[in-house]
């Protein structure tokens, strides 16, 4: 439930007395119950009607280092630490994968850190900065739910447009979360309903 509340308030549980946290979560869940009878039928009925391009894509290679949230802050800062040295040798020109096999702790360390093909979500700021990035490109160390990443961009692929039911499934998500976005009116003191909603994908 705290999970929920956290949720609804925009991430963190304000200093709020519990009936106010109540009713904080009834109103955002009534948003909810409205997009999905109203808005996201709405948005599903442009994006089958109007011609709509495939998002942009990326392949990427990524160094991981895991953290979890119940670590100290020390162990954080010290996979951050380990993730920004892996970084820092690769701008200096060592190879990838070598760097990778080394320091990374996803599995895709046994494939030189290469993470395929992702597409880009315009709405996440980590993806914002991924799409800036040029080929053979090295991205800053980014912090995740589960620990910290730091990514070289291999190719750029551009949209290009296509029925919106021949998406792959990825694909119509970012499409999706982007119109119900453009479809939603915001309070300015209030949080977006996609928080609520199981497309988001943000922390």
């Amino acid at each position: 439930m705290l999970k929920i509340l956290a949720k609804a308030m925009g991430g963190t549980l304000p200093p709020l007395p519990a009936a106010e946290l109540d009713k904080a979560l009834k109103e955002r869940r009534q948003e909810f119950d409205d997009a999905v009878r109203q808005t996201i039928p709405q948005a599903l009925a442009r994006l089958q009607t109007e011609q709509v391009m495939l998002p942009k894509s990326v392949e990427l290679r990524g160094i991981f280092r895991f953290a979890h949230r119940l670590d100290s802050p020390e162990q954080w800062q010290e996979q951050e630490n380990r993730c920004a040295e892996a970084r820092g040798r690769l701008l200096a020109g060592e190879d990838f994968a070598k760097v990778a096999a080394q320091v990374s702790q996803d599995a895709t360390k046994e494939l030189g850190g290469r993470l395929g093909s992702r597409f880009l979500d315009p709405l996440k700021p980590l993806d914002q900065q991924l799409a800036r990035l040029r080929p053979q490109g090295i991205s800053p160390v980014f912090e995740v739910d589960n620990g910290f990443w730091c990514y070289r961009l291999e190719k750029k692929s551009a949209g290009k447009p296509m029925t919106f039911s021949g998406m792959p499934w990825e694909a119509k998500r970012i499409l999706l979360r982007q119109t119900l976005h453009q479809l939603m009116e915001i309070d300015s003191d209030r949080q977006p309903l996609a928080m609520l909603s199981p497309l988001s994908t943000d922390k």
